[in-house]
């Protein structure tokens, strides 16, 4: 028999709708931790990518709306990498550039975020969560979290690795290092595609 708890538990999970919220935390699969493309191209990326992303998109985060008043402040918004991850060869596609805010953008590495942070912190970032989301402060962060993450794909990406894999196998594609497709529709993406060959780390495949 299903206890109350679960019960409860199982209802409040139904209940929640995530195209209610405007941020939702999200999670890189832990094989293509540290592997980006900012940091295989850090130079271009920083001088060239950052400007022309900062430009297009109006110094603005795409999730909050919040806008620098100053130079100064310029620095807490970042380009978040929008990515999908082909666990089978070791691919990481990007797909989309987007301009967010610091606060926003500790959502988008949770696990990380929930790490490095101390008590205060983490309640200074919900109550961003709270507002950007205009949700009630009592709202269960783990059940969103738990919900995000599915709806992403990602545990059953992980399950397919894990699954579909012999140990020989996972530990021969660990040593791989991560490769990477850039979508054409990115800013200077010819530029970013020209540097990754050069370090041998563009995949000569697509994103299907």
């Amino acid at each position: 028999m299903v206890s109350r708890k679960k019960q409860l538990r199982k209802k409040q999970w139904e209940e929640i709708d995530l195209t209610n919220f405007k941020l939702l935390p999200s999670a890189k699969p832990p094989f293509f931790h540290g592997s980006t493309v900012r940091k295989a191209t850090q130079y271009l990326w920083n001088k060239k990518l950052r400007p022309t992303v900062l430009e297009q998109q109006e110094n603005k985060c795409c999730i909050c709306n919040w806008i620098p008043k100053n130079a100064s402040e310029l620095r807490r918004l970042h380009l978040h990498e929008i990515e999908i991850y082909d666990f089978e060869n070791k691919v990481c596609h990007l797909i989309e550039i987007k301009l967010i805010c610091r606060e926003c953008h500790s959502f988008q590495h949770i696990g990380r975020t929930q790490s490095v942070l101390n008590k205060k912190q983490w309640e200074d970032l919900m109550q961003h969560f709270i507002k950007v989301n205009n949700c009630s402060p009592d709202v269960d962060f783990d059940l969103v979290l738990a919900k995000s993450l599915q709806s992403e794909g990602y545990f059953e990406a992980q399950r397919k690795l894990t699954s579909g894999m012999t140990i020989e196998e996972r530990m021969k594609l660990a040593k791989e290092p991560v490769r990477f497709t850039i979508n054409p529709g990115i800013p200077l993406a010819e530029e970013l595609r020209m540097h990754l060959m050069k370090r041998k780390l563009l995949y000569d495949g697509s994103y299907q």
